[in-house]
């Protein structure tokens, strides 16, 4: 495996002939960053007058993006809504062959130049773009009657 600029092919080789998704442990090759779908577009969105892209492989399952990260990339590094940061524990990877009609599929696999890796410095500076995605937490006050105490 070319351990500077891993390809999908690289990183998971399974996925090149497997017919269905396959389980690989986190931590080692890699961590991974879940986050919504709609912000994972967003940020795709940010990054894109970037060269090369900082967004590497996604993979899409129930409404969220996987991105891949360098392994120990989240370390003692706090990472803020919306990410879920991983380093350890296992994850589906979908087969090359999947599309969107399956439920675990490739929504990106790699930048222009076929990294997988997601570059995490960039990522991670882009979060606070992502406000305003939120979810508005339930017991949110819409009344804005002043109120005195």
């Amino acid at each position: 495996m070319n351990t500077l600029v891993p390809t999908l092919a690289d990183l998971f080789p399974d996925a090149v002939t497997a017919d269905a998704p396959f389980t690989v442990e986190i931590g080692r090759d890699f961590d991974t960053a879940a986050m919504p779908e709609l912000a994972a577009r967003r940020v795709l969105d940010l990054f894109d007058g970037i060269r090369p892209h900082p967004m590497g492989a996604a993979m899409a399952r129930r409404g969220e993006w996987v991105l891949i990260l360098p392994p120990r990339s989240g370390h003692d590094m706090p990472w803020p809504w919306p990410v879920d940061h991983c380093d350890h524990g296992v994850l589906a990877v979908p087969p090359l062959s999947s599309g969107p009609a399956d439920g675990l599929h490739w929504a990106r696999r790699g930048n222009g130049q076929g990294r997988v890796f997601t570059a995490p410095l960039p990522l991670h500076a882009a979060l606070p773009l992502l406000a305003s995605l939120r979810p508005v937490p339930q017991t949110a006050r819409f009344d804005r009657t002043p109120v005195r105490i």
